[in-house]
């Protein structure tokens, strides 16, 4: 059975590979814009989505529809075994830092559909004092 390291890494090289497919690249500058750009067929445009990533306007259905099955996969890897599911709450409870703001709002919306709040809330409360003092 896999480790939820080993789905996060797999999951990781689905985007790589999606974004190469589609012309994604990252820019911050006009300077970064110019050197990472990909190339566009013509007529084609660049378009954001947003947090500095660019793509080729043809591509953008194609992106949208990738990242939707890629979720889709992540999610039933982890839905599938009750301690991936656990620990995927852990992981992002300590992402969003829940154990210092005392706030799992972050954490329900990165989870998305399928997580409960009384799950979430259940685990924080759990985990939370082995947390901190893993933190200390």
């Amino acid at each position: 059975m896999k480790q939820l390291h080993e789905i996060k890494k797999e999951q990781e090289a689905k985007h790589t590979e999606l974004f190469k497919e589609v012309g994604l690249f990252w820019a911050f500058s006009d300077e970064q814009f110019a050197k990472n750009k990909t190339t566009l067929e013509e007529g084609d445009k660049y378009v954001s989505i947003g947090a500095g990533g660019y793509l080729p306007k043809s591509k953008g259905d194609a992106f949208t529809a990738g990242m939707k099955e890629i979720s889709k996969w992540y999610k039933k890897e982890v839905a599938d075994n009750k301690k991936l599911r656990r620990e995927e709450i852990v992981y992002e409870l300590g992402n969003h830092e829940a154990w210092y703001t005392g706030d799992i709002e972050d954490t329900m919306f990165s989870l998305g559909r399928g997580y409960t709040r009384k799950e979430v809330q259940k685990i924080f409360d759990e985990e939370k004092e082995k947390q901190m003092a893993l933190r200390d």
